[in-house]
């Protein structure tokens, strides 16, 4: 294997999702939730905890296939995210690659390809034999995919080369995430900005091929998140609002959320209003409570533990919520229709440090299938970051992973940045030494502070497995390979740019250089 694969295999991008991540959270001093920080809080330490989300999945936990007949098997999805979308987002969107149809795809931002990706998972664990991935080729309008990895139930497996083979995977199957590794024109080795070019990447269609009841295997019908129109109005935002906006509820990355603007007083008496363009059915709602991003921060902030929800102006019945990081799905005493609903937050359970009340992720289901409000203001967010970008020297780096490494006798590092323009940033450091391993990375958003700043704030983790073999936190841990060191904190950073370079004021990597 040629150097620079070794060194890209060991310099993974970690999500947010997933953790990648990916979305528009920033930090100021007057945040709770990520933001105010001090000495004590970045050595609370976190065991077990890691970016994948879920498990391996076993035959023992007797999950069902869905299926819609013996004869043709289906799975819907839970949530569906990339952590990269080109605009007009409703074009370009991650769901495309499940429409049977290979004129329309999945595409990142212009520019955006190494350490992007997409994500989903099933409600319910599949058997899935095999995966089949067709990537777009490189045209005038699209860079080719050379090279990507798959993350099976936050497993890792081989980067492999991009071709329409199938891959096998014979495995009870919860989440599949797709991490682009390496694009046809990229300079692999060079360090600054290694795909200098300005087109997006792409994948048209994606197969996933399962076992039918006649033994025969065939395609896995993928029913998609269903999408409607409309806005929600909260009762307060945290400031800044893009930071805690009411889309982060339907955005499928559970590590970003809503969460309400009273800093001195408990979350119990706000609420959340949902306009739909058309009227709509719900007779269920799932929710994931709380701050999902770590379990640091489900514990610290507030969550709800008493709700209502009722037709706008109407009964509005009570419902208890656990204290979970787990979904939780409420079927509600009398199926609504309407335009308009309402959650009140009755009572919460208590953050340990803030008043934040924070909710990660909604769904609502009308009988026939979960689906989510779409405000489609994500995007309009999203053009008022490159507007900026365009008008200070963050162009030259906005949605382009920037790269550096070196190497010495006994010592390897390296180290990325990605800043997008949804937000969403991901930082990943990884140094071997003598035998001993150190990996750093964090993830979250990003807020502007002026032309030559922005301030990034989320999750800092940090592994470290010394005279061990090396560890990837994408692999999970492994019976009998639990590092020495395994760490979660919250965190805030200012990194100060110009046209040629990155730094961090608090030293959380060397300078990047491009």
């Amino acid at each position: 294997m040629a150097p620079w694969e070794v060194m890209m295999r060991k310099s993974v991008f970690v999500l947010s999702a997933l953790t990648v991540l990916a979305a528009t959270l920033s930090c100021n001093e007057e945040e709770a939730s990520d933001s105010q920080v001090t000495t004590e809080q970045i050595d609370v330490e976190q065991t077990s905890e890691e970016p994948v989300n879920e498990e391996p999945v076993t035959p023992e936990e007797e999950i069902i296939e869905e299926t819609t007949s013996e004869h043709h098997p289906s799975a819907n999805l839970e949530r569906c995210y990339a952590t990269s979308i080109n605009t007009p987002e409703s074009n370009f969107c991650p769901e495309n690659v499940f429409d049977d149809d290979p004129n329309t795809y999945w595409a990142t931002m212009p520019g955006a390809a190494p350490d992007e990706g997409l994500f989903f998972s099933f409600e319910k664990p599949v058997i899935i034999s095999a995966i089949s991935i067709q990537v777009l080729p490189g045209s005038g309008s699209i860079e080719g995919i050379k090279y990507y990895q798959l993350y099976i139930n936050g497993l890792e497996s081989p980067i492999r080369r991009a071709t329409d083979e199938p891959v096998p995977i014979n495995a009870w199957v919860k989440s599949i995430f797709i991490r682009i590794d390496a694009t046809d024109s990229m300079e692999s080795q060079v360090n600054g900005i290694r795909y200098a070019g300005n087109l997006p990447v792409g994948i048209s269609e994606i197969t996933l091929l399962v076992m039918n009841g006649n033994g025969d295997e065939v395609p896995l019908l993928v029913h998609p998140i269903g999408r409607t129109g409309g806005h929600v109005q909260a009762s307060s935002c945290l400031e800044p609002m893009e930071a805690y906006h009411t889309d982060f509820l339907f955005d499928s990355r559970s590590e970003f959320g809503w969460s309400d603007g009273n800093q001195t007083s408990t979350g119990d008496g706000e609420n959340l209003t949902f306009f739909f363009d058309q009227p709509q059915r719900i007779e269920k709602i799932k929710i994931w409570n709380g701050y999902q991003r770590s379990q640091t921060h489900f514990d610290q902030n507030e969550r709800a533990s008493v709700i209502s929800f009722g037709a706008d102006g109407g009964n509005a019945p009570k419902y208890q919520l656990s204290d979970t990081m787990e979904p939780q799905v409420i079927t509600l005493d009398t199926p609504l229709e309407d335009r308009s609903f309402t959650m009140n937050i009755l009572e919460i359970h208590e953050g340990a440090t803030y008043k934040d009340l924070v909710i990660s992720e909604l769904r609502f289901f009308n009988g026939e299938e979960w689906f989510v409000l779409d405000s489609g203001e994500s995007q309009s967010r999203k053009h008022d970051i490159l507007e900026w970008a365009q008008n200070t020297s963050a162009d030259a780096f906005i949605d382009k992973q920037v790269f550096s490494s070196y190497y010495a006798e006994q010592e390897y590092f390296t180290q990325t940045l990605v800043l997008r323009s949804n937000g969403s940033f991901i930082l990943w450091k990884h140094r071997e030494q003598d035998g001993d391993t150190e990996i750093m990375y964090a993830d979250g958003n990003w807020q502007i502070i002026d032309d030559n700043a922005v301030r990034i704030f989320g999750r800092l983790h940090r592994i470290g497995r010394y005279s061990q073999a090396s560890y990837d936190p994408y692999s999970g841990v492994r019976p009998g390979q639990e590092p020495d060191m395994d760490r979660i904190t919250i965190f805030n950073d200012i990194l100060e740019f110009d046209g040629s370079h990155i730094s961090s004021d608090r030293g959380m990597f060397e300078d990047f250089t491009f």
